[in-house]
């Protein structure tokens, strides 16, 4: 019979530690006074998470780890004391004599230490401060969080790197094992992890008992006494002593040497096979692909189109201060990007080489759940663009919104003095940037895009240069009603704001920003999409606003070259 290991609860503890190989000295001494828990975390090949930093101090217990980096050379004799080496790194000092200690360095007991990890206690500081050596920080291009660093794979996934709790005064570090070993391969470096733990129990008199555990890669000192001057907790021991951590290439690579690892390319459906109905699958792998200059025609092309649901953007949408999403591309940060499109029936085109070559390894598993047969028609201008080599755009609604909205915030900015909308947060910049419309037919899909359009364009109305503009307005008058008036005034013969003063109502009637209610229908009704898809509905909108900005911007256009003249009021000189 087998036994699922399930971690935490059934799985295998880790083998040689240092509970395993050292047996508990002989002694009548209570048993809480041998550390066996503590020496269950010591291990020389630790694969989870380390500690390298520790201070703590309770009634029952007190004491903590610390950690240096030695010399690879310099570890046995690093392990011929107990004491702790490198005390003092992390501290910058002035002698009499002249000499500097930059607290990074120093040589002790004949072992050159080098500062990776302490808890700083400044005069003025609230809590301790942790420092990290700043090379390992370097090396994995790390960004601090609240409570420790990560970094991003090749993918542009946050992996945690350094965590640390702090409570009062008592703080512990720790680091990713193999993260940690990996760097120690490549900076050709041993850690040294230090520990010092004295629990205390009250406890009936009893004879000391020494003990000593010495081998290649740890050296430990044991020992447990009474002492009736300790009136509370009389029985006391004291472990002390150091081990060696030592350096490992492993899966956990920094993302420069990802892009070096061996990885194996899966298979995606690039089409049909007539005959049986069956799908036909090739591998990504570019070099087993085809190019335009082979000598046949044997291998399947680098440019074979392969299809994937909308949905398989629905992450990167979900996150747009990490990704962007355009019509043509997708790309993370400055880390990694694939040329996309989508086709007649909105399904996401990549090209079968791009998969293989342009997007990380860890992102092939998450776009082959969505990868589905070819159906309907290459969007045309890509087609003209990549095999026919001509200069042709493809149909983008939402870059042609973005432009638009450009182009009427400068040109009110050239007659009013100041634009017509609000600068966008960086977070609201970031969604309108990564703007792609509904990723699924689910109703709800609709709602979070058209927020979005709301709050752009709608909310975002500036009322203080139209009020300066029409100088007669009336108390509390609404932002919308202001530009209506103010279009009205530059000759303007359509409402052009109908469609955002749509917008706000759908917010509160269609259940975006409040319950759909009775008026939901209605409310679709008016911005005209009760019958559309989710994806003809956000283009219809979107496409309604962009014409409104555009006779917008024509509108401010004609009054700039008529010449402008000032009203009481308008702050600004004559354009002429």
């Amino acid at each position: 019979m087998s036994m699922p290991m399930v971690p935490g609860y059934t799985s295998e503890p880790q083998r040689g530690t240092l509970a395993d190989l050292w047996q508990r000295p002989a002694g009548d001494y209570p048993d809480e006074l041998w550390p066996e828990a503590d020496l269950r975390t010591v291990t020389a090949n630790p694969v989870e998470w380390l500690v390298v930093e520790e201070h703590f101090f309770t009634d029952d217990k007190h004491g903590g780890r610390g950690c240096v980096l030695i010399d690879t050379e310099q570890a046995a004799t690093a392990l011929e004391d107990t004491r702790w080496l490198g005390r003092d790194l992390g501290k910058f000092g002035v002698w009499n004599s002249g000499r500097i200690d930059n607290g990074l360095t120093a040589t002790e007991r004949g072992v050159d230490v080098e500062f990776f990890v302490h808890a700083r206690q400044p005069a003025g500081a609230a809590a301790p401060v942790i420092e990290i050596s700043h090379p390992f920080l370097w090396y994995w291009d790390a960004v601090p969080t609240t409570s420790g660093w990560k970094y991003l794979n090749e993918a542009g996934r946050d992996q945690d790197l350094v965590r640390w709790e702090i409570t009062g005064d008592s703080w512990r570090v720790e680091v990713r094992a193999l993260e940690f070993r990996h760097f120690l391969a490549t900076y050709q470096r041993h850690a040294l992890i230090q520990l010092d733990w004295v629990p205390k129990r009250d406890s009936e008199e009893f004879d000391r008992v020494d003990g000593e555990f010495h081998n290649e890669w740890a050296h430990v000192d044991f020992h447990v006494l009474h002492d009736m001057s300790m009136i509370n907790r009389p029985a006391f021991s004291r472990t002390l002593g150091q081990y060696l951590v030592t350096g490992l290439r492993n899966s956990r690579t920094p993302r420069w040497e990802e892009r070096e690892n061996e990885v194996e390319h899966p298979s995606f459906i690039y089409g049909i096979d007539p005959a049986s109905g069956e799908p036909l699958t090739h591998i990504c792998d570019p070099d087993q692909l085809g190019t335009y200059f082979d000598k046949d025609g044997t291998r399947l092309h680098y440019l074979t189109p392969v299809y994937f649901k909308r949905e398989v953007l629905q992450p990167y949408a979900a996150e747009p201060s990490r990704y962007r999403i355009s019509n043509s591309r997708l790309s993370c940060l400055s880390l990694w990007g694939v040329e996309i499109s989508f086709n007649s029936t909105g399904l996401v085109e990549v090209y079968l080489g791009d998969i293989g070559q342009k997007l990380p390894a860890d992102e092939w598993g998450h776009w082959r759940t969505y990868n589905v047969p070819p159906e309907g028609k290459m969007d045309e201008g890509r087609f003209r663009r990549d095999f026919l080599n001509q200069w042709a755009g493809s149909n983008d609604p939402v870059h042609d919104l973005r432009k638009a909205r450009k182009e009427a915030m400068a040109a009110s900015q050239a007659l009013l003095g100041k634009p017509l909308r609000k600068e966008l947060n960086t977070e609201t910049q970031a969604e309108f940037d990564s703007l792609i419309g509904p990723l699924t037919d689910d109703p709800a899909a609709l709602g979070a895009p058209l927020l979005l359009l709301t709050k752009v364009l709608a909310d975002g109305i500036e009322p203080a240069p139209l009020k300066a503009y029409l100088t007669d307005y009336e108390p509390g008058e609404r932002s919308l009603s202001l530009l209506r008036r103010f279009t009205q005034e530059l000759g303007g013969t359509t409402d052009i704001t109908a469609i955002m003063r749509e917008l706000q109502s759908f917010r509160s009637k269609g259940g975006i920003a409040h319950l759909a209610g009775s008026s939901a229908k209605k409310a679709r009704a008016e911005l005209e999409i009760e019958e559309l898809t989710n994806l003809q509905a956000f283009e219809s909108i979107t496409t309604r606003i962009t014409s409104c900005l555009n006779e917008l911007t024509t509108l401010i256009t004609q009054k700039l070259e008529q010449g402008a003249v000032n009203r009481p009021g308008f702050d600004g000189d004559s354009i002429v």
